[in-house]
Formats: C-alpha cells, sequence, structure tokens
C-alpha cells in the first residue's frame, strides 16, 4: 500500500467522524433532545469520537501489517506501531466512552470505571515496551551493524 492511498483511506475517514461529531455536537437540537440524563449531542460526539478512534487503529493495524513502501525509515518500529495505537487509543477512549456512560455511572460505578482505565493503559504501556525489547530493538541495532559495515 502506498502512503497516500493510506491517508485517503484512513485519514479522511478518521477527519470527517471527528468533524461530523464536533458539529453535530454543537447544534442545539442536539443539545436540548435527551432521553433521561442521557442527550443526544453526547451520543452523537460519542459515536463520531468513537468512531474516528476504531478507524485510526484499523489504520494503525493495517500499518503495522504492511507499511508504505515510501516509509522505509519505519521498518524497524513497525513492532510498535500497533502498541502505541492501542495505548493511544485506551488512553482517549477514556473521555470518549464517558460521554455515553457518565450519566449512568455513580460514584462507585466512576471508581470501577476508572480502575478498567487504568490496568488497561499499563496493559497497553506493558506492551509497547515488550514490543520495543523484542521486536524494534532487535532491528534497529541491526539496522546499524549494517550502516557501521557499509561505511568501513
Amino acid at each position: 500500500m502506498n502512503a497516500r492511498k493510506w491517508m485517503m483511506e484512513y485519514g479522511v475517514a478518521m477527519v470527517l467522524a471527528f468533524l461530523l461529531a464536533v458539529i453535530l455536537g454543537q447544534i442545539p437540537l442536539f443539545r436540548e433532545t435527551a432521553v433521561g440524563k442521557l442527550r443526544a449531542s453526547d451520543l452523537v460526539q460519542f459515536v463520531g469520537y468513537g468512531g474516528a478512534l476504531v478507524i485510526a487503529w484499523l489504520g494503525a493495524r493495517e500499518l503495522a501489517k504492511s507499511p508504505p513502501v515510501e516509509w522505509k525509515w519505519a521498518s524497524p518500529f513497525q513492532g510498535m506501531i500497533l502498541p502505541l495505537a492501542t495505548l493511544l487509543a485506551v488512553g482517549i477512549c477514556y473521555g470518549v466512552l464517558l460521554y455515553a456512560v457518565d450519566p449512568f455511572l455513580g460514584k462507585s460505578g466512576k471508581t470501577v470505571y476508572n480502575w478498567i482505565f487504568i490496568a488497561a493503559i499499563v496493559a497497553s504501556s506493558v506492551w509497547l515496551i515488550l514490543s520495543w525489547v523484542q521486536k524494534c530493538a532487535p532491528r534497529v541495532a541491526a539496522l546499524e551493524a549494517r550502516k557501521l559495515r557499509k561505511v568501513a
């Protein structure tokens, strides 16, 4: 896959989902309409931002499987793309998911919600570190060794 195609497929879709969430979330019709505690604007923002996150993560997964030919510099770091995208997605998802669930969480529910995300962020961080140590660091070291042999 080339970089331009990748950006058109995933980048434009992410931007559109994000912009629609921002715009529709600010329209008075959506801000004033509610079912119980849940406002339509919160639901629209949850779907839009959540959709953008899912598209970004799927794009990162595709990028990790087959990086664009033009991005040869990223080859040693290919193993870190998905763990990094997961860490970022989980961190951002904390606030996005609150749009839909915050009206229904009590004090103890919010504590459980926070701990779930703390565990997910720590697990994603461990995955990122292990990916560096097991996959990327050996590739970077091999690449540096090849460069040194060419110079000598």
